[in-house]
């Protein structure tokens, strides 16, 4: 049964040995910590990662309290077995799961103990006391490159983003966070990933499309042939880009040849994979210190953890666990209250007094040979 601590559906989840040996521990006592994560079906790789930080931080902390951890694999009610199988076995403390779906199902059970869900449900759905989210969402990339740019006086962008739910909620966070700062994204476009030829929408984005209109129609009311060289748009200040690597290596030629050369680009954490792009040289991202630490502990647990296949591919799910389970002793401590903040691996951690914790993430330009912190001012806010 996937809420079975030791196996999931079919065959025992991928886990380091020590993992093995440490769940094969006696029954949960009270005072435990459960960790709810999707080890079977089709997150099993992403949770993986998550539950290794977790339990990497525990270790580390050479915690007495236990902690024990639940499959609850792809189905609803998968996650209702292994929620009342760890109020059953004493838990005193909830973390997780790790899809969006789940954590709404688990909100509206109204638990009877605190809980921090690895995701964030939408405004508006009903959360309950002692009820805490904290996620890896794309928004927080999007509103820590407005405030970078904002900073720096750079406060209208054009935007261009996927089709897809996560390119609108991007372009939502992007634009909402540069209204606060007096600006806008005052253009956007929509690419399909995996179509390389995007220049109908990159030369109207830019404004080029227009100018080239405007050229035709004085050449039809002349007569004649006049020089021209096609402008773009000269009302925006950087360009944003939401794109994988893979698209950002196909876009960003196509940004250049419609005239956004000379301007500040911004991209999400997605360019990024853990060792700089010659091709994406100059791109400005923002991500978590987990990610960009070049030296110091941070590089060095990277190194490390990296060495499990869950987390080599999925270092910030990592990041997130590690940051989970500080949080969470944290919150049962009493140590963390209504406006303190931890320097977590997966950024700033900041509880401003609503169930979501905010993520503050540092902003980096990659150049060929590495990164460049772009030594973003003390932020006060737009």
């Amino acid at each position: 049964m996937p809420a079975d601590r030791e196996r999931v559906r079919g065959e025992p989840a991928a886990m380091p040995p020590y993992v093995e040996s440490w769940l094969r521990q006696t029954p949960a006592e009270p005072g435990d910590i459960a960790l709810l994560l999707p080890l079977s079906g089709s997150l099993a790789g992403a949770a993986q990662a998550v539950r290794d930080g977790f339990l990497a931080r525990h270790f580390a902390a050479g915690a007495a309290e236990p902690v024990r951890v639940y499959d609850v694999g792809d189905g609803p009610e998968h996650l209702l077995a292994a929620y009342q199988r760890a109020l059953n076995d004493g838990a005193s403390f909830i973390v997780g799961p790790l899809r969006k779906e789940g954590v709404v199902q688990l909100a509206s059970m109204s638990p009877p103990l605190p809980v921090i869900g690895l995701n964030y449900v939408d405004s508006g759905v009903y959360v309950p006391f002692n009820f805490y989210q904290l996620g890896l969402a794309p928004e927080d990339e999007a509103r820590a490159a407005a405030d970078d740019a904002g900073s720096r006086g750079l406060r209208r962008a054009v935007a261009l983003v996927p089709e897809s739910d996560w390119g609108a909620r991007v372009l939502a966070a992007l634009d909402e966070r540069l209204r606060q700062w007096g600006g806008a994204v005052v253009a956007e476009a929509r690419y399909r990933q995996g179509v390389s030829d995007q220049s109908d929408a990159i030369a109207a984005l830019m404004g080029v499309a227009a100018s080239e209109e405007r050229h035709r129609e004085l050449t039809r009311v002349l007569g004649v042939r006049t020089q021209f060289e096609a402008r773009r748009r000269g009302d925006i200040d950087f360009v944003f880009l939401g794109a994988r690597s893979a698209d950002a290596r196909v876009l960003l030629p196509q940004l250049r040849f419609y005239r956004a050369t000379g301007l500040p680009h911004y991209a999400t954490s997605l360019v990024y994979d853990g060792r700089p792009d010659r091709e994406l040289a100059g791109l400005r991202f923002c991500d978590m210190p987990f990610m960009l630490a070049a030296a110091g502990d941070w590089a060095q647990e990277r190194a490390l953890a990296t060495q499990l296949s869950a987390v080599a591919s999925y270092p910030r799910l990592y990041a997130l666990g590690r940051d989970a389970y500080q949080l969470a002793t944290s919150l049962q401590s009493g140590r963390l209250r209504v406006g303190d903040a931890l320097d977590g691996a997966s950024g700033r951690l900041e509880w401003a007094g609503s169930s979501a914790l905010l993520r503050r993430l540092d902003c980096v330009e990659m150049q060929a040979d590495g990164l460049v912190p772009t030594f973003q001012p003390a932020y006060t806010g737009p």
